[in-house]
C-alpha cells in the first residue's frame, strides 16, 4: 500500500483539454511524507474512465511538471488527435518509494472534449 492517496484533481483554469491546447493540471496527495521529492523519480500515466486503459494520447511536456511543495505537482497536459473524448484518472508512479497512486471518481477526473 502505497504511503499517499490523491486527494484532488484539478484544473485550476477550469477548462477541458482539447486538442493542441495545453492546460494546467494540478495533483495533490495526503498525507505530506514528501511524496513529490523529484520529478526524476515520477512517471504520470492518464486512465481512461469508460475503459480502465492507459490513453497514449495526452502527453505532458518534460519542462512543464513543476513541484509545487511535497503534496502538490502542477503540470501542463495536451491532447494529440485522436484522444478520445470523456474522463480520466491521474496514475503517478514514483521511482524512488516504488509506489504507484491512482485517482479515483471522487478525487477529481481531468476532461477531454473534442472542441
Amino acid at each position: 500500500m502505497a504511503r499517499v492517496d490523491i486527494v484532488r484533481v484539478d484544473t485550476p483554469e477550469g477548462n477541458a483539454v482539447r486538442a493542441g491546447e495545453p492546460i494546467t493540471v494540478s495533483v495533490t496527495v495526503s498525507p505530506d511524507r514528501g511524496w513529490f521529492n523529484d520529478t526524476e523519480y515520477l512517471v504520470i500515466d492518464f486512465i481512461y474512465a469508460e475503459t480502465s486503459d492507459i490513453a497514449s494520447c495526452l502527453l505532458i511536456n518534460d519542462n512543464d511538471t513543476n513541484i509545487e511543495d511535497t503534496t502538490t505537482i502542477n503540470f501542463k497536459l495536451k491532447a494529440e488527435s485522436g484522444a478520445l473524448t470523456g474522463e480520466y484518472y491521474v496514475q503517478i508512479t514514483n521511482n524512488y518509494f516504488e509506489e504507484t497512486i491512482v485517482s479515483g471518481p471522487e478525487d477529481g477526473t481531468i476532461t477531454v472534449s473534442s472542441s
